[in-house]
């Protein structure tokens, strides 16, 4: 009996998935997808991106190397998967754009793009890409900065909390004193004023990428452009503000195709709320961090702690990275494919290229996932384990990477 004497009674409810998961479209089904069926069919016959110019490192536009980041999609395998599923003029997302490599080959082939991602390196790189930036503004910013650098003095605090920043090395070990000193006051300038213009972010992309490599345009001793290894060599005095110069004068010189649409990048989580402009999307092309793979926080230590992070930050915001979260379920997922849904035409289309190890295979898993939302085109096989590795020891355990499809 409940509280006020009426009887109770129990209801068991039973629910039917209407719509299972369809493991792929069978040749005899085109007309679902009159829009690329065709297209998609003959990327997995010929894989373009594997072949001549296409296949060669340095394929594509310059502005893809304005700052080396690891787990950067190959500039090729974008533009094709753009070609093949975004409409000339229409509307892409990448909620995990990283550096925004697919929604720049977006702009390149006439669309409009947008790019979430909540890596403040990996933003103002997106950003840089996404609007053709102005050489004024740019100039400007330099000379702000120089005079920053020839005015200040760094402070005891800065050196201490620099000190306990130690992963592949003690940070003060990757650079000459003076170098060193010229950093730390670039890094509090722009702590001050944060890039707030594709502009702005251009020069900061800029310094992002110079900070470490292996070549003389690097103001660090020997080590990586990519992941910033352990130190070697002497130490060398390298002043910032020439080799930053340069590196932006570089950038700045490239050219855009005249069918270039700028784009946006925003900070914003992918699991969270979608801004309300981020919608009639005819396709959501994304590569989410392969399952317990890469861990960017840690392969882009040095930039992120240019970009203000602190010792803590390392151990606090990698909780929110979706790399830490899916090690635990994928389910994460839910709130990309659900507001996926809504934001995508009806004839939209969602891909997601993947990474398959004998850890976890990712497709099946978030096909899964997102079967309430949207039933499975098709799911590609690609192996990769011939690809370089470009001088990184440990590039994970992934066997191949998957493409999965969804409409």
């Amino acid at each position: 009996m409940s509280r006020n004497g009426l009887p109770l009674r129990q209801v068991l409810l039973v629910f039917r998935l209407a719509l299972p998961v369809q493991p792929a479209v069978h040749e005899k089904q085109p007309s679902l997808f009159p829009s690329w069926h065709t297209s998609w069919a003959s990327f997995k016959e010929e894989l373009p991106h594997q072949q001549g110019d296409f296949a060669r490192r340095n394929w594509g536009h310059p502005l893809h190397s304005l700052c080396s980041y690891q787990g950067k999609m190959k500039p090729s395998l974008a533009a094709h998967l753009v070609k093949t599923f975004a409409p000339t003029g229409g509307t892409l997302l990448d909620p995990f754009a990283g550096v925004g490599t697919i929604p720049f080959e977006t702009a390149l082939q006439g669309a409009k793009s947008w790019a979430f991602d909540i890596s403040p390196a990996a933003l103002h790189i997106a950003v840089a890409k996404l609007s053709q930036p102005d050489a004024a503004a740019c100039k400007q910013l330099l000379n702000s900065l120089a005079e920053f650098l020839q005015g200040e003095r760094v402070a005891d605090e800065e050196l201490t909390a620099a000190r306990t920043i130690h992963f592949n090395g003690p940070l003060p070990d990757y650079f000459e004193q003076g170098t060193f000193r010229e950093i730390l006051l670039a890094r509090r300038y722009f702590c001050m004023h944060p890039p707030a213009t594709p502009s702005e972010s251009l020069v900061f992309a800029a310094l992002l990428h110079i900070l470490h490599g292996n070549r003389p345009y690097a103001l660090s001793r020997r080590s990586h452009p990519i992941t910033p290894f352990a130190p070697t060599g002497e130490f060398e005095y390298r002043p910032l503000m020439p080799r930053l110069c340069d590196k932006v004068e570089r950038s700045l010189a490239v050219t855009y195709p005249k069918e270039f649409v700028a784009g946006q990048a925003v900070f914003q989580d992918a699991t969270s709320w979608w801004p309300q402009q981020v919608d009639q999307l005819d396709a959501i092309i994304t590569s989410p961090p392969f399952f317990d793979s890469t861990r960017f926080y840690l392969a882009n230590w040095m930039r992120l702690w240019f970009c203000g992070w602190e010792a803590a930050d390392f151990r606090i915001r990698p909780l929110a990275f979706v790399d830490e979260r899916q090690k635990t379920t994928f389910e994460i997922y839910e709130p990309i494919f659900r507001q996926g849904r809504e934001r995508l035409k009806r004839s939209g289309v969602m891909v997601l290229h993947l990474g398959k190890s004998r850890k976890c295979d990712m497709a099946q898993a978030l096909a899964r996932v997102a079967s309430r939302w949207f039933c499975v085109a098709d799911i590609f096989s690609e192996n990769v384990e011939h690809c370089e590795s470009h001088g990184i020891r440990d590039k994970g355990t992934v066997e191949e990477h998957q493409y999965l499809v969804l409409y």
